[in-house]
């Protein structure tokens, strides 16, 4: 069963009245593929959704409107972290512990792993092979994430905010989870 999850921004009292738009997020896992899907209704066109390009691997997503996932295995330290532009680029890094290597960017996952990203209207969705990822046949978790650029301002909204600074990176804010199908 897909469940909506509304992204929250994270200084949410003091964006209370100011943000027009919303953000809602879907995952579902079906076999080996995870599916992400972020909706986007912003029908004030507060948020900056930059031009479709080609749809090719990119860096520092995350100083624009970028859509993410982080996606590991319960009770595991090593997570992957998926970054969505409305430009059609993309990218996924792997972490071997929190922020860990800490290199800027982060180290690439080189498997093919993202096997369909598409947008439509304001929606994006993107499937991810649980194969290449080493996560196959088991539970998951996740966060789902989005840094919204705005005329005067990024915002960071996700499900769960667990600390009083934004860091999507908390694996405490990773409250979703995806169990396969049992096997019939």
């Amino acid at each position: 069963m897909t469940r909506c999850h509304p992204l929250i921004p994270f200084d949410l009292e003091k964006n209370i009245g100011t943000n027009k738009y919303s953000v809602n997020a879907f995952a579902f896992l079906n076999a080996a593929i995870l599916t992400l899907k972020f909706q986007v209704n912003d029908p004030h066109h507060e948020v900056d959704w930059p031009e479709q390009q080609k749809s090719e691997r990119c860096d520092y997503l995350w100083e624009n409107t970028c859509f993410e996932a982080f996606i590991s295995s319960p009770n595991q330290r090593s997570y992957f972290e998926v970054n969505l532009s409305p430009s059609l680029t993309w990218n996924l890094y792997r972490f071997t512990d929190y922020r860990t290597p800490n290199d800027m960017p982060p180290l690439r996952v080189l498997e093919p792993a993202l096997i369909q990203f598409e947008i439509e209207d304001r929606t994006i969705t993107a499937k991810i092979d649980l194969n290449a990822l080493k996560l196959v046949d088991q539970e998951i978790q996740l966060g789902l994430t989005a840094v919204i650029k705005t005329a005067d301002s990024l915002q960071y909204l996700a499900v769960h905010h667990p600390k009083p600074q934004a860091d999507f990176h908390d694996s405490m804010g990773w409250t979703i989870r995806l169990v396969p199908d049992a096997p019939k």
